[in-house]
């Protein structure tokens, strides 16, 4: 009996109040200081600047594929002939290996001179002896076209376009959240996106069919 008084009269240590500084957050609560979040203002100018940047780097690389199109259709209209190769050498390292040849052939009535050609930039190298296919300028300066000059110059054009047309999409989203934004609502009704999708696709198909045509003919 005296042992059980002895204990009922001891003083338990208090509990720590964990609302003396702040309340306490209630379970499932946030924990920890709000993220902070950037001005309206300065959020809508960000958004603008990066869909510029889009559009402007999408310019640029559809302007350097428009460049490579020409420069492989103007190869076409060239005559092509067979070259023996002479010797060949190579520059570049590791990835970007370039090969560069030499050779002789006949020129036949297409103007080219009858002195030794150049065959320059090709991505394989070649054994002399070996007979390929090049086309040529009056000067002797040959160029071998296959199926990746014409793959790479697609690919190009439309890497350039699908960073142009996000960019411009982005911008619009921006200008009709800011300034119309029951418009930029209803351009998400499924209409409207179905129709967007179908001409997406559309454009794709001419994107990938203009250069091809235009390079060929």
């Amino acid at each position: 009996m005296s042992g059980q008084a002895g204990n009922s009269g001891e003083r338990r240590a208090p509990r720590p109040d964990r609302t003396k500084y702040r309340a306490t957050p209630g379970r499932g609560a946030a924990r920890g200081p709000a993220k902070r979040r950037l001005p309206p203002v300065v959020a809508v100018l960000l958004s603008a600047l990066f869909a510029l940047t889009g559009i402007a780097l999408g310019v640029g690389v559809v302007v350097g594929g428009a460049s490579a199109a020409a420069g492989i259709r103007a190869e076409h209209h060239q005559p092509e002939l067979r070259m023996t190769i002479s010797d060949c050498y190579t520059t570049g390292r590791s990835r970007s290996l370039v090969h560069h040849c030499r050779g002789t052939g006949d020129p036949g009535d297409s103007g080219v001179t009858t002195g030794t050609w150049h065959l320059n930039g090709s991505s394989d190298s070649y054994r002399p002896g070996a007979a390929v296919a090049v086309r040529c300028d009056s000067g002797g300066s040959c160029h071998g076209l296959g199926v990746l000059d014409h793959l790479v110059t697609v690919v190009l054009l439309l890497g350039g376009l699908f960073l142009t047309g996000a960019g411009a999409v982005g911008l619009a989203a921006v200008l009709l959240r800011t300034f119309a934004p029951a418009r930029a609502a209803a351009l998400r009704r499924p209409r409207i996106v179905r129709a967007g999708t179908i001409a997406a696709v559309a454009v794709l198909v001419l994107a990938v069919a203009a250069p091809l045509l235009y390079m060929l003919t």
